[in-house]
């Protein structure tokens, strides 16, 4: 069974089959007939997926400072710079959470409290950390830091 739809020559479209990764198609005029369009050619391409995209935040519980990274190919490379990035501003960061084609946030309580979440958005991501801060006896929860690395 073909899936697909109607569509002018020279435009495009997106075709879905059942389980299948979307196809970009595009049709144009195969055959001429006094200067009228007769037989269209559709050719259809299926893109390669993203590549993945790792981030990662470093948060230091007693400096507060912190960093990010985002869009690395590689876990351990969103760590390393995150890590980087946070030492440039406190001595004592480490890695509170890592992500890949996602969302993260850390939260911070009274004391040296900190929390982290993951979400499809920076909001999923932020509400996440805030609730584990909220669970976890954290007082004053704050959001420190959200990034997404998509």
């Amino acid at each position: 069974m073909r899936w697909g739809l109607g569509i002018a020559a020279g435009a495009f479209a997106v075709l879905m089959g059942a389980g299948a990764r979307g196809q970009v198609c595009s049709e144009s005029c195969s055959e001429y007939d006094q200067g009228t369009c007769v037989a269209h050619t559709t050719t259809c391409t299926t893109p390669a997926p993203p590549p993945p995209a790792y981030g990662a935040i470093a948060y230091g519980r007693t400096s507060m400072a912190w960093g990010y990274s985002d869009h690395w190919p590689s876990q351990s490379k969103a760590e390393s710079v995150a890590k980087q990035n946070c030492a440039a501003h406190g001595s004592d960061c480490e890695i509170m959470v890592w992500y890949k084609n996602m969302c993260g946030a850390v939260a911070s309580a009274d004391g040296n409290g900190a929390y982290w979440g993951l979400g499809d958005g920076v909001g999923a991501a932020r509400g996440a950390a805030l609730s584990k801060c909220a669970k976890g006896g954290g007082k004053n929860c704050t959001i420190q830091v959200a990034e997404c690395s998509r």
